[in-house]
């Protein structure tokens, strides 16, 4: 039997929160000009459910190369999940070093210093959530009081080769008053009439990334982890500044209007 630990454990966790945004046809949705001069209020939920930096895994492309079938891609699955095994062992002693460094507080407090200059978004209320289940985004749209919700769904992590740290967020906007559902996207399905919170009836929606390079040595991750454990303030810092960076780019997305049809 195979079974999946560590970073397995997080695809899954990555995999669930992932359903708290959705996802669409195309790469974004911007605001078209008219919905920001409409938003009167605003509740953020920012949804980081990571206590931990973790490292991404070069997926296997046994199967791909050889054709496809049940035992390639059992293959697959077993190559995969040795590579997330040994990747959990090389990255515990850089956990150690950033028990200090809480990339949540240090995320949310930049979106919020962020937030304060967008001035159209109206904000009432920005909370950070951690510990999420399949109905966080129904339970907090249901009780939000604001005229439109924003879910922020961020992670971080380490690149395969432990070269770079990287942060990444979903970003989704739903409106809740019929005057703004007009803008969502597509507001007529089946799913958006019957569900409020369903990606469907997204007004925004984007994903952003930043990426930072790390002292690193070579192309080896086990050199590269013990060059990062070594050097741990460089990797705080560069941790502090994801977190900053992050929150920039969240925001000037979000202040990035729909272009005017021609």
């Amino acid at each position: 039997m195979i079974k999946l630990k560590g970073i397995g454990k997080f695809a899954l966790i990555m995999t669930l929160a992932g359903t708290l945004i959705g996802c669409g046809s195309t790469p974004n949705k911007y605001l078209p000009v008219a919905a920001t001069n409409e938003i009167k209020t605003t509740d953020v939920y920012v949804v980081v459910p990571q206590k931990e930096i973790v490292a991404e895994i070069d997926r296997s492309s046994v199967a791909a190369a050889g054709g496809g079938g049940l035992l390639l891609a059992l293959i697959d699955v077993a190559v995969e999940n040795s590579r997330a095994n040994t990747a959990e062992e090389l990255i515990q002693p850089i956990k150690d070093t950033l028990i200090e460094t809480n990339f949540n507080s240090l995320f949310l407090s930049a979106l919020q210093k962020e937030f304060a200059q967008l001035d159209w978004m109206k904000i009432d209320n920005v909370q950070l959530i951690t510990d999420i289940s399949k109905t966080t985004r129904q339970d907090n749209y249901t009780s939000a009081d604001a005229q439109t919700v924003t879910f922020i769904n961020a992670r971080y992590s380490l690149s395969p080769d432990f070269s770079s740290v990287k942060g990444n967020a979903n970003i989704a906007m739903l409106p809740k008053t019929e005057v703004l559902k007009k803008y969502s996207e597509k507001a007529t399905s089946k799913k958006a009439k019957k569900y409020a919170w369903h990606d469907d009836n997204n007004i925004y929606r984007d994903n952003v990334a930043v990426q930072n390079k790390l002292l690193s040595t070579s192309t080896d991750k086990e050199e590269n982890a013990k060059v990062i454990v070594q050097n741990s303030d460089n990797l705080k810092e560069n941790v502090v500044k994801i977190a900053t960076q992050l929150a920039k780019r969240v925001v000037s997305s979000m202040n990035t209007t729909e272009a005017a049809p021609k």
